[in-house]
């Protein structure tokens, strides 16, 4: 398995093609590299992929700090200082995308494109104290980290491939498990979004229960020229229910910003 030394731990990823196209994916809360694979084995010739573990998930080494987003996009730019990539399409999910959306607007200069897919809301989580003190108390609970796993599907995936994404959800220690919990209620980037410069699609599914609508459309209102996809039928996870959809329109849009990019 590849691994990546950066300053505190060693960050495992996987890497799938080659090419001049360069696309970086980063996955949520609970999550690893493995919500990415049915994307990864689906894209094209000329595509160089990355899916990145963040610092104590998936197959990354676990550390006891800097379980935040702004954390975590340091470390997406320290993975990409030390792989030496040149500017890439970063696709974002969930927490994922709220990581995209710091790192795009604290490093705009090393990036092509931003793909958001059901990202966490701008401003925010905004869960009900009932809700939150539930999730609170399903850290090492198997049968409660399952249920969370299957509110990420409207399409739930074979029962094989659920069971290995409760797996990676249980891996999570407390010190990642609640900070990054803590750090999402806490995330705000309203105001910076305007500043975003860079072409921007979010994608978000109509029975997502996870991430609000209103929270898509501030994104979408927000920044300058985004565009924006609802999939009808889908839920909170696209890369799993509907992986030849999001690849197809990842490469349209990819396509579509290369023309423009041509013509100008």
């Amino acid at each position: 398995m590849p691994f990546i030394p950066l300053a505190d731990f060693r960050m495992h990823y996987v890497e799938r093609g080659t090419g001049k196209l360069t696309v970086v994916f980063v996955h949520g809360w609970l999550s690893s590299h493995r919500w990415w694979e049915p994307v990864l084995h689906r894209l094209p010739p000329g595509v160089r992929a990355f899916a990145l573990d963040w610092r104590g998930a998936g197959d990354s080494d676990p550390v006891e700090q800097g379980h935040t987003l702004l954390q975590y996009a340091a470390d997406l730019q320290a993975f990409a200082d030390a792989i030496g990539l040149p500017p890439f399409w970063l696709v974002g999910h969930s927490m994922g995308g709220g990581v995209a959306l710091r790192y795009a607007l604290d490093h705009p200069d090393h990036l092509r494109g931003l793909v958001l897919v059901n990202p966490l809301a701008p401003f925010g989580t905004r869960t009900d104290p009932q809700m939150d003190a539930w999730v609170r108390a399903q850290h090492g609970n198997p049968e409660g980290i399952r249920a969370m796993v299957q509110l990420a599907f409207a399409i739930l995936p074979s029962p094989e491939v659920l069971d290995s994404l409760v797996i990676d959800a249980m891996r999570w220690g407390p010190v990642a498990y609640f900070g990054t919990l803590d750090d999402m209620a806490r995330f705000h980037v309203v105001e910076e979004l305007p500043r975003l410069q860079i072409p921007t699609l979010v994608i978000w599914g109509d029975r997502d229960v996870v991430i609000p609508f209103d929270g898509i459309a501030t994104v979408f209102t927000r920044i300058p020229n985004c565009g924006l996809e609802i999939w009808h039928g889908v839920g909170h996870s696209p890369a799993h229910e509907a992986p030849d959809r999001l690849v197809r329109v990842l490469m349209q849009f990819i396509d579509e910003c290369q023309s423009i990019e041509r013509g100008a």
